[in-house]
């Protein structure tokens, strides 16, 4: 007998729950929903759908995805960041909801001709999103260590924004020319912090299907942040700065911030900004 809609949720979302993912039901429905190319909504307006078999390999083959901790983005290759769709691949960072505060908080700190760099910026939902939020007369910069994050980052840019931004490869500020950096007002940067020690690496997690450079780093994840801050000492225009690091995290920042100068001028959520 062919499944319907009601069977397989059923049995996608019990699959997932004997695996411990928390999201079981909303998982399976979001599966689904995509290979019905429908919205979730609609899903349970018509649980006696009959499926086809088309559709019932392409369900499974992603759910057993899903049941190995694949995260949904890298799945469907699409995230949704500040309203909007970003194309995702195992190169960059899954988006989270944390990073949209640091929109808000640069929207709020930006002012009309600010000259923005965004250090590490992984798939670009940053430089694309401040470019379609603030004033056109802002101009971007964008780098990352990483080719195959910047590649995506271009593709995300140049596919929502309809606009050039120039992308250096740079080990964060390292390879970025001085003539860029001189004229740079405002640094974003969401850099990897984690500390490994917060992570139980026996146990199955989403995490490590994710590009390890992105999330971890040294110094109890505060070394590149560290980094970062040193070197825009060296910026001549720089006025401020745009973390987003762990709010345990957030004392030590601002210890090595005020040994260099710097003033915190705002804290929310999980990012903090200083002032030069």
């Amino acid at each position: 007998m062919r499944e319907n809609v009601k069977s397989w949720l059923q049995s996608a979302s019990q699959k997932l729950k004997n695996a411990e993912i928390v999201s079981a039901n909303l998982d399976a429905e979001l599966i689904l929903a995509r290979v019905l190319g429908i919205e979730r909504t609609t899903l349970h307006a018509y649980p006696n759908r009959r499926l086809t078999r088309q559709q019932v390999f392409h369900a499974n083959n992603w759910l057993n995805k899903r049941l190995k901790r694949i995260p949904l983005a890298y799945i469907f290759h699409e995230k949704e960041f500040f309203g909007r769709k970003f194309y995702i691949n195992e190169s960059v960072l899954v988006p989270r909801p944390e990073t949209e505060t640091l929109i808000e908080v640069t929207k709020e700190l930006a002012q009309n001709n600010d000259k923005i760099l965004d250090v590490g910026t992984g798939s670009g939902i940053i430089p694309a999103t401040l470019k379609l939020e603030l004033p056109k007369t802002v101009e971007i910069f964008v780098s990352d260590i990483s080719l195959h994050a910047l590649a995506v980052a271009n593709l995300n840019i140049k596919r929502l924004t309809s606009k050039e931004i120039q992308l250096f490869e740079s080990n964060l500020l390292d390879k970025i020319p001085s003539e860029i950096l001189s004229q740079i007002t405002i640094l974003t940067a969401n850099l990897p912090y984690v500390d490994r020690n917060w992570v139980n690496f026996e146990a199955q997690n989403e995490l490590h299907h994710e590009p390890q450079i992105a999330l971890y780093a040294e110094k109890n994840g505060l070394g590149l942040i560290f980094s970062l801050l040193e070197q825009a000492q060296d910026l001549p225009n720089l006025q401020k700065i745009i973390l987003e690091a762990d709010p345990r995290q957030f004392e030590q920042i601002e210890q090595k911030a005020i040994q260099l100068g710097l003033q915190k001028i705002k804290s929310k959520d999980y990012i903090i900004a200083f002032s030069k």
